[in-house]
């Protein structure tokens, strides 16, 4: 008897579906929890059954998911050699968000067999839209996070036409309109008057801009960052001097430098808008001006030598252009016989610039010691006369005997 009875239990769903009309997947649940013939044994195995299905469902949307996003990524992009790394980051970024859609949806009709009050429903309704919606918008932020870092990938590997700094700004614009149509969604949702506290908000916010005027000027200086360009992130700038080192981020307040000590620097961004910003990434040649001195016993002939090996050795440099090249012997110093050296260097970094420096010192004191020069430093030689220091009297003089004989 009770074999026969598990059977029927079983087999009422399959009975229902073929005498009961329903419009929707949960009018027919409704109905089912309704019938006489669902015991409270056999809510237990529906809602154990739904679980299960739940679960399995969970696997297959991951499957799924997995083998739409590579359809997708194939045939819908130009990622190229990237196209293996952004499925798989895609994938892993969604594979929660997707799961919990199934296991809300599931536990949802899970709780069709169960008999609640009209309000339990009505909240068990608004609990499960509201975690389904931010599940859906916390897809679409990682599909916008995985994209973001794709191009910027690609731009640091390769040259892209799409500025790194423009596409943060874009992920940054993409995740502030994620949130307010996830906010409005589910304020909307438990029943909240999205108008008046929009109205609301634009009151307040009035009273705020009065009151953080140096915050909205920073993020209009952002914005001016944006439009002017004069760097972007991995461009290693000079700003007056205030810091030096490269460009970590750019947000809407601050601008964040790496500088030569590997200490990170938020600069305001109204600071460096108004300020002289030197763009090394932008410079492909430099130009360097050296002053140099030679000793006074330099000779003549020696110092002729030593400028056409200097010469030489500027033309022959590689990172040198041959261009501009000036070495002259410029004046007689104080305590040196001054050379002067110009020329222009490509350098493509800060970091280029100061290797280049200190090839041409290392080959300036070799061709100083071949020809038997040294470099001056400054002296100042003191001749005392036999006589003493002015004021003095002279050696042996008797002071006293001279002032008794007067």
């Amino acid at each position: 008897m009770g074999l026969w009875r598990c059977v029927d239990i079983l087999a009422a769903p399959v009975i229902m579906m073929r005498t009961i009309q329903v419009r929707t997947m949960e009018d027919f649940l409704q109905s089912l929890a309704r019938q006489d013939l669902v015991t409270p044994l056999a809510r237990l195995v529906l809602i154990l059954l739904t679980l299960a299905l739940t679960l399995v469902a969970q696997r297959l949307a991951r499957v799924l998911t997995v083998r739409l996003v590579k359809v997708l990524v194939h045939f819908g992009s130009r990622i190229g050699r990237y196209e293996a790394e952004f499925a798989a980051d895609l994938n892993h970024k969604l594979a929660r968000p997707v799961e919990i859609i199934v296991v809300m949806i599931g536990l949802r009709v899970a709780l069709v067999f169960i008999e609640l009050g009209s309000s339990l429903v009505l909240l068990a309704n608004r609990v499960t839209i509201s975690v389904v919606t931010l599940a859906i918008f916390w897809a679409i932020l990682q599909i916008t996070n995985v994209i973001t870092q794709y191009y910027v990938t690609r731009s640091i590997r390769e040259t892209s036409a799409l500025d790194e700094t423009i596409v943060r700004f874009g992920r940054q614009v993409a995740i502030v309109l994620i949130f307010v149509f996830a906010l409005t969604l589910l304020l909307g949702q438990w029943g909240q008057d999205v108008g008046a506290l929009i109205a609301g908000l634009g009151i307040a916010s009035l009273a705020v801009a009065l009151a953080a005027q140096d915050a909205l000027a920073n993020v209009i200086a952002y914005f001016a960052i944006l439009a002017d360009a004069p760097f972007k992130v991995g461009d290693f700038i000079i700003v007056e001097d205030l810091v030096k080192g490269r460009v970590q981020s750019i947000s809407f307040r601050s601008t964040r430098v790496r500088t030569l000590d590997y200490s990170v620097m938020a600069i305001p961004n109204q600071t460096i808008a108004n300020a002289n910003v030197i763009n090394w990434a932008r410079v492909r040649k430099r130009r360097l001006d050296m002053l140099v001195g030679l000793t006074y016993s330099t000779t003549a002939e020696q110092m002729e030598q030593v400028i056409a090996d200097i010469r030489d050795m500027l033309n022959e440099h590689d990172d040198v252009t041959t261009d501009r090249i000036v070495v002259d012997f410029i004046e007689y110093g104080e305590s040196s016989l001054n050379l002067r050296l110009s020329f222009l260097m490509r350098a493509y970094s800060w970091e280029d610039l100061e290797a280049h420096k200190t090839d041409i010192n290392l080959r300036l004191m070799r061709i100083f010691d071949q020809n038997g020069v040294s470099v001056a430093f400054p002296t100042r030689t003191l001749h005392i006369a036999s006589g003493g220091f002015p004021g003095e009297p002279p050696a042996g003089h008797d002071t006293a005997a001279s002032d008794i004989s007067e």
